[in-house]
This record gives structure tokens, sequence and C-alpha cells, in this order.
């Protein structure tokens, strides 16, 4: 019969535990999760520019240093003096649609803007998330989202 010795066996386990206290902690992630946020954002925004075509209605991006959140002006589509009370509801999650950037990812733009019931953004530019400086660049014209 062979097997491992109850030595070997505990051999092995301290080496992973080694492993796991100074190998772990020095695993950077930092570039996945800028990433993964850039695709996560690039998702919302363009949700909320199909939104704002299918509904015929003005859709918020409400953008801060750290998240972003989708609102409708009001309940009945008035001109966009009234966003933040109505929340665009996820489509696969419940609640409304918003996010977090992981820690370390910060988000650096031209600050909230809205797509009309055309889908034009009333502002436009790049959308820059640090440290990596990744970019996310909304069209003028269209709306479109590279």
């Amino acid at each position: 019969m062979s097997g491992f010795t109850l030595i070997e066996l505990i051999m092995v386990l301290v080496v992973l535990g080694a492993l796991a206290v100074f190998v772990m902690p020095r695993l950077n992630t930092s570039g996945y999760d800028s990433l993964s946020f850039q695709q996560e954002l690039k998702t919302a925004i363009r949700y909320a520019h199909k939104t704002s075509l299918a509904a015929e209605c003005e859709v918020q991006v409400a953008l801060t240093a750290n998240s972003y959140a989708l609102f409708y002006p009001d309940n009945t589509c008035n001109p966009p003096d009234g966003f933040g009370a109505f929340a665009v509801k996820h489509p696969v999650q419940s609640g409304a649609y918003t996010g977090t950037a992981p820690a370390g990812v910060s988000i650096a733009g031209f600050g909230n803007f809205y797509f009309t019931a055309s889908g034009a953004p009333s502002n436009w530019g790049t959308i820059t998330l640090n440290p990596d400086g990744r970019q996310i660049v909304v069209n003028p014209l269209t709306g479109f989202i590279q």
C-alpha cells in the first residue's frame, strides 16, 4: 500500500501555509480590477443609451469618484431637471442599476450626463479609470460608447 506518511502531509501543509501567508498578499490584482470595472461601467452606460432610445425618455448616468448610477428624470419623463429620484432598475439583479469601483480604482471624467430620447448625450468626452488610465469614450453625436 503506497501513500503519504503523516510527516509528509504535515510538511505539505506547512509549505502551503507559508505560501498563503507570504505569497498571496503580494498578488497584485489592481490591473484586473480596473479592467473588469471598465467593462462594467461601459455596459451600464450602453444600457442607459439603449434604455433612453427604447423608452423615449432621458436616462442619466450619474458619476462620482468611485461609483455610478442610472436615473430617469421622473415618472412622466419630463426634461432632466428632476434626475436622482427615479432609479433605472437593473435588468438582471434586483434593485437599482448602480455600481461601485473596487478599492484602488477611481473614476475621472466630465461629470454627470444624460442620453436624450434620441440617444444623443447631453455631454461627451472621455471617462478615465485610474490608476491604469483606462478610458471610456462617449461619442458626441451618436452616444456610441468606445
